[in-house]
């Protein structure tokens, strides 16, 4: 079992990435591949979350949305990050669809080892741009179980039960819960980047990118962590 510590008040656990990466540790794998420079890669950053470009950008603007306490998936977070939470994403998506295009999000939910498809057990909301590329909605419709719900705060009511489920918000903001069962390490990475026409997909694969480091310059300036998140666009205004 990984042991719990506390940190600034901010729960994490030994041996994960985020974590470590969180603390200021140097145990991770951003610091393994930028040693340092920059010393950072968030974009934004709040009281509870941090929001960042994800190694292995296989698409420019591809950013994590992630709670500093560890949660194993974000149907885990208490409803008091919820309201916070959603207003973060919700610019981070309005932002990213005005610089890229249309875009995408998704969270495999895998609550601990050995269920696939993660390999980083700390939830994180991947927002990706897909300007380029057909959105693979239809795809996942055909191949599994699923359920369209109306609010993202409801993940943790429409995942009740499963040990691993995929939420997905397509192109056209609609939100869905699928039931995948077991899914294969980085699954949805590789859907998207066979959507893109790429074979970059496993991102443990990548070095220092030029893309990445773009992504932060782009970005950078982008966010004010103090800004009042009661009073941006929503859904609907995208």
């Amino acid at each position: 079992m990984l042991e719990a510590h506390v940190v600034d008040s901010i729960v994490f656990q030994s041996n994960c990435e985020f974590c470590d990466e969180f603390a200021g540790s140097l145990s991770n794998s951003f610091h393994a591949r930028y040693q340092g420079s920059p010393g950072s890669r968030f974009v934004l950053s709040t009281d509870n979350f941090h929001v960042f470009p994800t190694i292995g950008q296989i698409v420019d603007g591809y950013l994590l949305a992630v709670p500093k306490r560890h949660y194993a998936a974000l149907d885990e977070m208490p409803q008091v990050l919820w309201v916070e939470f959603e207003r973060i994403y919700d610019r981070v998506r309005w932002t990213l669809s005005n610089l890229y295009g249309p875009c995408i999000a998704y969270e495999h939910g895998a609550r601990r080892a050995g269920v696939g498809g993660c390999g980083i057990y700390h939830a994180h909301l991947h927002v990706v741009p897909l300007a380029r590329a057909s959105d693979p909605i239809e795809l996942l419709k055909l191949k599994f179980p699923y359920e369209e719900f109306a609010d993202l705060s409801e993940i943790g009511k429409q995942s009740a039960g499963l040990t691993s489920y995929l939420f997905y918000q397509d192109s056209d903001a609609r939100l869905y819960v699928f039931d995948t069962g077991p899914l294969p390490s980085q699954y949805m990475r590789k859907v998207l980047a066979n959507a893109l026409g790429q074979q970059d997909w496993n991102w443990r694969d990548a070095g220092r990118e030029e893309r990445l480091l773009a992504t932060i310059r782009r970005l950078s300036g982008r966010f004010d962590s103090a800004q009042d998140f009661a009073h941006i666009p929503t859904h609907d205004a995208l």
